[in-house]
């Protein structure tokens, strides 16, 4: 059975990690079915956006805990964990990084709908949402010092470019959750939404998305990923123009311009 319930609907792929009775935590399932769905978004011409949620109280309570009380490697669990292969054990594109590389490598936006607790791992999975919307009442934070480690699933890759490097530093320090209104504060949260509305006004703000032109956001995506890495100014300087030229002959980039100077709503094709 999937552990993430997915609906696609006009041009919105909606993922809810579906392991409430654990509070979304990872598990070797879960992980799987999450890594499936951030590929489809990229390849289903249908989809335009993502929006990643959880079903419950939590958003994700990060990776799955064994008896022994230690974390599930790369979300495996009790037996599972045992298991894995010399090959597993060492490859370092494997575990948190594979999940990471994933996120960055998504040809759509991806909206993280953080309706609840986020935490350790799942902290490190909203962080490589593009934009987050907060229900009023969620949390956030690494944790992980509080179990003795660092942080992963692209933590310390995007938090200190959110938030500063001093700041990311107290928050990883301290492993204290960060509630809604002190994210927003951050530049954590791009938005804070009541409870009771929640849902309806992160897929009002998707539609909205979705009605763009999805070959510039797949463009816009890749130039902002390769913007923050360690990229030579001139070369990625190149990099922007030349995928704005592609840009302005495609359907869309048409359509736009036509649709200004008739003074109506643009209606993009991917094209």
């Amino acid at each position: 059975m999937a552990e993430i319930e997915i609906d696609i609907s006009d041009g919105v792929m909606i993922a809810t990690l579906n392991r409430p009775e654990k509070m979304n935590a990872l598990s070797t399932q879960l992980t799987s079915d999450l890594l499936a769905a951030i590929h489809e978004a990229s390849a289903n011409d249908a989809v335009r956006v993502m929006v990643l949620t959880g079903e419950g109280r939590a958003f994700c309570a990060g990776a799955e805990v064994t008896a022994d009380r230690s974390p599930a490697a790369n979300g495996a669990t009790g037996s599972d964990a045992q298991l894995e292969s010399r090959y597993a054990r060492l490859n370092p594109r494997l575990g948190s990084a594979k999940m990471t590389q994933a996120f960055a490598n998504c040809d759509v936006p991806i909206i993280g709908a953080i309706n609840g607790a986020a935490a350790g791992a799942g902290f490190g999975i909203a962080l490589c949402c593009d934009i987050r919307i907060f229900a009023e009442s969620a949390r956030i934070g690494s944790i992980f010092i509080k179990r003795g480690l660092a942080s992963d699933y692209g933590a310390t890759y995007w938090l200190p470019r959110i938030v500063g490097v001093a700041k990311a530093f107290e928050i990883f320090y301290d492993g204290n959750l960060l509630d809604s209104s002190q994210a927003l504060a951050l530049g954590v949260a791009n938005r804070v939404v009541p409870d009771e509305n929640f849902m309806d006004e992160v897929l009002s703000y998707a539609r909205q998305i979705a009605a763009g032109p999805p070959i510039a956001y797949t463009s816009l995506r890749r130039l902002v990923q390769d913007s923050v890495n360690s990229i030579d100014r001139d070369l990625f300087l190149d990099r922007e123009w030349s995928a704005q030229a592609a840009l302005l002959e495609t359907s869309d980039a048409s359509e736009g311009f036509k649709s200004f100077i008739e003074r109506r709503e643009p209606e993009f094709t991917g094209s």
